[in-house]
């Protein structure tokens, strides 16, 4: 969808969000929260057995203007389109599941979001113990937030995987890949990590 085409107002009006926009780490967690707590995850269409269109007309059709929820593919592909209408650089990632053994194809969709030098990952559509702030794309870093916590770790094969504390145990949530890694270096020298 262009970005011309997207009504970032009428967006904003379904999230009951008026908090204004700007290019800061504060707009943007209050977006992704914003989204979280007001569009829900549903698959209402997949279990009925109705086609589900990512074409981007119709996300923005059945999540906004029909006041719909949606799967991940959909609320963070809503999201990115909402992001990039305002101005941020975001772009999606694929994830691989790791609730189920062997985790999933990359059946997942989430965003990395570079802004003032520092990338962020974001995700309004995985639900359960998904995040509800953008956290930053830096290993071993400690993020909290609405009583849960998150940090991402390398996961050779998988690249990087998203874990979650539950029960003072680190829980695999879902790996991804970026063309790049994160901007803390740690994967200097290392190279691209391949798929597993």
């Amino acid at each position: 969808m262009d970005n011309k085409l997207f009504n970032i107002d009428l967006y904003l009006a379904r999230l009951n969000y008026s908090g204004g926009i700007s290019l800061t780490e504060d707009r943007l967690e209050a977006l992704h929260r914003a989204q979280a707590y007001t569009i829900p995850f549903e698959n209402f269409d997949i279990l009925l057995g109705r086609g589900i269109t990512l074409e981007p007309a119709a996300l923005y059709d059945k999540l906004v203007r029909r006041a719909r929820g949606g799967y991940c593919f959909e609320l963070n592909g809503l999201f990115l389109m909402a992001l990039q209408a305002a101005g941020f650089d975001a772009r999606a990632l694929l994830a691989r599941v790791h609730l189920v053994d062997p985790p999933t194809g990359r059946g997942h969709q989430l965003i990395l979001i570079t802004l003032r030098g520092r990338e962020w990952i974001a995700d309004v559509g995985f639900g359960g113990p998904g995040l509800r702030a953008p956290i930053p794309f830096e290993l071993n870093h400690i993020s909290t937030h609405d009583g849960q916590t998150f940090r991402l770790v390398g996961a050779a094969p998988f690249g990087i995987m998203l874990q979650t504390l539950t029960n003072a145990q680190w829980q695999n949530l879902y790996s991804f890949e970026s063309a790049d890694p994160p901007r803390s270096g740690w994967l200097a020298g290392l190279g691209r990590l391949k798929d597993g």
